[in-house]
C-alpha cells in the first residue's frame, strides 16, 4: 500500500482532477480541421508513423473504432492510449518529471509490470495532430518521466478508498466492476489479504450476450465492440431507424453475468472468517453505474454487508493511483499523475491546487 499521505504533505482528495476519454482508436489520415473544442475532444495520435483519432475524435469521425481488451505493453492499443494519456495530463498542467502510477489487472500485473516501466519511464515524445482543435499540424510534446509504479488495479480502488473521500478506517470488502475484468479484495488497515485477491470476466461478459440476443431477435448485428458497450449504457438501440428499448434485456444480461461469474468468484474468494474481519463492501468501477448490478450484490449481501457504490466510480481507481503516486513522490503533488488505461475508458488524474 502507498505511505500515507499526512504530515509534510499538505494535499486532499478534494484537489483531484479526472479527464477520460473513451478507449477506442481507428487509423486517420483525413485532414480534420477545427472540428474539436479542445485536446480531450480532438486527439490525434502518431504511433510507429501512422495517425490514429482517439476517444471521442474516433467515436465523431471515425467508421468503426475499435477497442482492445487487457493489452499488452508491447501492444499498439496500450502504447497509443499511454501517449494520449500523458499528452492529456501534460495539456493539463502536470509538471515534470513526472511521478506517474498506472495499473494491470490483479492476474497480469506481475507479467506486465516490469515491461510497462521499462516503456513508460523516462523522456517520451509525443507526436499529434492538432488542427482538430485549432493548432498546428505536426506537434511534438516531450514529457519527463522520473518514476512509474505499476500496480493491481484493485489497489487502486483500496487506495483511493482510504486516502480519498470517503476515508475508509475500518476492514471492508474492495470489488471493482470494469469492462474487461472485475477484480476484488479484502481490505484491511494493515493491507490486503492476498488469499481473497480474485480477478475474473468483466462486462464485456455481458455485453457479448447482449449482441447475442440482439442479432437472434432483432437482426441486428453491430460492427463495434465499442458500440455495443454504448447501446447497454444507453438502454436503446437505433437501427433501420427504430428505436429499441433494452432495458429489460440489460436486465436480464446483468443478472446472468452476476449469476455466472461474479458470485462465484466472490464465494469462493471470501470465507465466514473474512465476513468476521468487516461489515463493509465498496463497489468501483464502470460496472457499479449499472442500477441492476447494484441490486444483484444486494441481494446477495445485503443483510451482512453495508454496501456503498463509491462516488464517481469509473475514475475511482485513477483517482487512487494519484493519491498512490503523490505518496512516492513525497515532495509535490503537482508531479504527481494516476492513469488508468481501462478498457471502456482512459482516466487521468491530477492534482489541481485551485481545488484545495
Amino acid at each position: 500500500m502507498p505511505p500515507s499521505l499526512s504530515g509534510s504533505l499538505e494535499i486532499s482528495s478534494a484537489m483531484l482532477k479526472t479527464q477520460s476519454f473513451p478507449s477506442v482508436f481507428e487509423t486517420n489520415t483525413t485532414e480534420l480541421v477545427d472540428v474539436a473544442d479542445g485536446l480531450l475532444e480532438g486527439l490525434k495520435v502518431q504511433v510507429d508513423d501512422e495517425q490514429y483519432v482517439v476517444g471521442d475524435l474516433a467515436l465523431r469521425e471515425g467508421t468503426a473504432p475499435h477497442k482492445g481488451i487487457n493489452n499488452a505493453p508491447s501492444d499498439l492499443d496500450y502504447r497509443l492510449l499511454l501517449r494520449a494519456g500523458l499528452l492529456v495530463a501534460q495539456a493539463g498542467g502536470a509538471d515534470t518529471p513526472l511521478t506517474l502510477t498506472t495499473g494491470f489487472p490483479y492476474s497480469s500485473y506481475r507479467v506486465h509490470r516490469r515491461s510497462a516501466g521499462n516503456l513508460i519511464e523516462g523522456e517520451q515524445e509525443i507526436e499529434f495532430d492538432g488542427r482538430p482543435f485549432g493548432e498546428g499540424e505536426h506537434s511534438v510534446v516531450g514529457v519527463d518521466i522520473a518514476d512509474v509504479e505499476v500496480l493491481p488495479e484493485i489497489e487502486g480502488h483500496v487506495t483511493a478508498t482510504r486516502e480519498g473521500e470517503i476515508e475508509e478506517d475500518d476492514p471492508f470488502f474492495a470489488v471493482s466492476l470494469g469492462y474487461g475484468t472485475f477484480e476484488s479484495v479484502l481490505s484491511l488497515p494493515s493491507g490486503p489479504v492476498q488469499r481473497t485477491a480474485t480477478s475474473g470476466h468483466g462486462l464485456r461478459y455481458a455485453t457479448s450476450m447482449m449482441a447475442e440476443r440482439l442479432r437472434e431477435k432483432h437482426y441486428l448485428d453491430m460492427p463495434t465492440e465499442h458500440q455495443i458497450d454504448m447501446a447497454m449504457r444507453r438502454g436503446t438501440v437505433v437501427a433501420g431507424r427504430q428505436r429499441y428499448d433494452l432495458s429489460e434485456l440489460r436486465q436480464k444480461v446483468l443478472r446472468i453475468y452476476y449469476n455466472d461469474v461474479v458470485s462465484p468468484a466472490l464465494k469462493k474468494a471470501f470465507d465466514d472468517s473474512d465476513f468476521g474481519q468487516t461489515r463493509k463492501m465498496y463497489l468501483a468501477g464502470g460496472g457499479a453505474l449499472y442500477t441492476e448490478l447494484v441490486d444483484a450484490f444486494d441481494d446477495e449481501f445485503g443483510e451482512v454487508l453495508s454496501l456503498e457504490v463509491v462516488p464517481d466510480p469509473a475514475a475511482h481507481v485513477s483517482r487512487g493511483f494519484a493519491l498512490h503516486a503523490a505518496g512516492v513522490n513525497g515532495k509535490s503533488p503537482d508531479h504527481a499523475v494516476g492513469l488508468d488505461l481501462g478498457n471502456a475508458n482512459t482516466s487521468v488524474t491530477l492534482f489541481d491546487r485551485e481545488r484545495a
